[in-house]
């Protein structure tokens, strides 16, 4: 068995126009494992239209320079990051709100217990 690596071998699929593994992305592109909700949830999420306000509704949230390259490297329906990132996470939330019920806020406001009738 011949250990030598060629150099090609090492930089194939860097900054390539073409997927360095044809066959996997195509292959799964369209398809979702049966019972694999979540995914079908961020497709859909993806697939519903945006409301008019549009960009007007967004926060800035910072991302990890990682996750937003990888982010950036997949072209799922022309959606920008940001889609990318709203779907997944309201399809976590879809999946998983039971569980995140627990981690909830208590709000600390000072208005909670504010009742106008007993300052009056």
């Amino acid at each position: 068995m011949n250990k030598e690596l060629q150099i090609d071998d090492l930089t194939r699929g860097i900054n390539d126009d073409e997927p360095a593994f044809k066959g996997e992305g195509q292959a799964e592109q369209g398809t979702a494992h049966p019972g694999d909700k979540c995914w079908q949830d961020f497709m859909a999420y993806l697939e519903a239209p945006t409301d008019g306000n549009g960009k007007a509704d967004r926060l800035v949230c910072k991302l990890d320079r990682d996750l937003a390259d990888s982010l950036d490297d997949c072209d799922i329906r022309g959606r920008c990051r940001s889609d990318l990132v709203n779907a997944i996470i309201r399809s976590f939330f879809e999946n998983h709100l039971f569980r995140l019920a627990q981690y909830r806020r208590e709000k600390k406001s000072l208005f909670n217990n504010y009742n106008p009738e007993s300052h009056a």
